[in-house]
């Protein structure tokens, strides 16, 4: 079930705040009148195993090109309805924080999930399945 969460400015004193997930986010991220998504987040690649049959196209129709890579995410449907191609999102996964935009969608099958383009199948392994969470920052 995907989670969401509306944070107050009291939350923002510390330089980091445990959800409850025991997961350290950083205080900047949930600084967002909007949702906090709380999301498994994992990664995949532009190769015939990792996407629908449109060859190196989004679902935005952009053609994907290497400089995509860590900037671009897919959405499950559950989300994306509540956005447009090119919103950005905060996205903090493996503690790590990525700025990314909304550029594809995830199949059917998916709810509350987030992926994260990657160069290749290898990255897309090394990256696995984690907790993460999503944070809208605007619309494009």
């Amino acid at each position: 079930m995907l989670k969401t969460v509306k944070m107050m400015s009291l939350c923002f004193l510390a330089a980091a705040i445990c959800d409850q997930s025991g997961m350290s986010i950083p205080a900047s991220m949930l600084q967002t009148t909007g949702p906090v998504y709380h999301v498994t987040v994992s990664a995949y690649a532009n190769q015939p195993q990792c996407t629908a049959s449109r060859k190196g196209v989004m679902a935005s129709c952009i053609k994907i090109r290497p400089e995509h890579c860590g900037k671009v995410i897919a959405l499950s449907r559950d989300i994306a309805k509540n956005y447009t191609y090119g919103d950005r999102f905060n996205l903090w996964a493996k503690g790590k924080l990525y700025e990314v935009r909304f550029q594809d969608r995830m199949p059917a099958k998916h709810h509350g999930k987030v992926d994260l383009l990657l160069p290749s199948i290898k990255s897309c392994r090394q990256f696995g399945r984690n907790a993460g969470v999503l944070v809208p920052l605007s619309k494009s």
